[in-house]
């Protein structure tokens, strides 16, 4: 009689045990997908926020919002600081930094220390505007952003503006035509070195550089003679050594090598508006150097982006100012 007892008792107990154990499973199976869902929610809007920072004053453009100047041993004159802060004070977002001599050589020694090549040339150049050319393509490969001359002021466009919507993701190099509108048959069309903006490591640029490098070991081996030994009559005309025209052929000649027969030169002629070549923005006559192209009443002209002063301290036989003051 005890035994049966007992063993009615353990039956019952193992029924309730196997019950509970199953209504735990089932509990568990039902919460489960609801804590694996709450989880993967976490995860998702974590890695959201690691990998999506907010971004509270996104660029205009991938072309640095940083203006360089390059000054001379007299600094910066009065003039010259009036039509400075016209560019500062119309777009105040952008930072500037102003490169001495001083700086400048040392800057190039520290940053293009892998291209020695680079480094010998700009330090042996015996003129001043030539280290002046030079200097400014090569702080536009290394860092980008816009370089002006002294000499230049900005009109009423933001330089966030100067790039048309439909074209800024495109365009790593902007520059603009000097002599294009309104000239005889025949002359040479040649680009401004005044002011250029640029993404860093521009192939376009950096075919500047080497061109230049090239054109100045042509002229040391034909008048036997090193770097630091060439003179004006050496040389030639400065635009085509380091200026303007040696800017123009050498973006021609990289285009050219980019894009191979789809590039023609004859279609950036006579511009009326801005045009993307590649990644190369060409901007109008009237954008950069109004006083240098002569338009007709008729023609469809843009706004001017900046005017330069023609100030020239380069234009002398040190081909450089001198120094008869320095200004404070």
């Amino acid at each position: 009689m005890f035994l049966s007892s007992r063993r009615s008792r353990w039956k019952s107990f193992n029924i309730v045990t196997l019950i509970a154990l199953v209504l735990i499973l089932i509990f568990k199976s039902i919460d489960e997908p609801a804590t694996q869902v709450k989880s993967t929610l976490n995860s998702a809007q974590h890695l959201q926020a690691t990998t999506t920072p907010k971004q509270n004053h996104p660029l205009a453009t991938a072309i640095p919002e940083k203006i360089w100047y390059k000054l001379g041993p007299r600094g910066i004159t009065p003039e010259a600081r009036e039509w400075i802060n016209s560019c500062l004070n119309k777009n105040p977002t952008y930072s500037v930094e102003y490169m001495s001599d001083a700086a400048a050589d040392i800057y190039v020694k520290e940053k293009f220390a892998h291209r020695p090549d680079i480094v010998e040339a700009f330090l042996a150049l015996p003129l001043p505007i030539l280290k002046a050319d030079l200097f400014r393509y090569l702080l536009l490969l290394n860092e980008g952003g816009i370089y002006n001359d002294l000499d230049v002021s900005c009109e009423d466009t933001p330089i966030r503006d100067w790039i048309p919507a439909r074209y800024k993701h495109e365009t790593s190099l902007v520059v603009g035509w000097e002599f294009d509108v309104g000239w005889f048959d025949g002359f040479v069309r040649q680009l401004a070195t005044w002011t250029i903006m640029a993404r860093p490591k521009s192939p376009h640029i950096a075919m500047m550089v080497d061109d230049i490098l090239e054109s100045l070991q042509a002229k040391t081996r034909e008048h036997n003679v090193a770097i630091s030994g060439l003179t004006w009559a050496m040389l030639g005309d400065v635009v085509d050594v380091t200026g303007p025209r040696r800017m123009t052929r050498s973006i021609m000649k990289s285009l050219k090598a980019t894009l191979g027969d789809s590039f023609d030169e004859g279609s950036l002629v006579g511009l009326s508006e801005p045009k993307l070549v590649g990644d190369v923005l060409f901007m109008p006559g009237y954008s950069f150097a109004l006083s240098s192209n002569h338009y007709k009443a008729e023609d469809t002209q843009g706004p001017t982006l900046v005017t330069h002063h023609f100030k020239g301290s380069w234009k002398n036989e040190q081909g450089g100012e001198s120094v008869d003051f320095v200004s404070q």
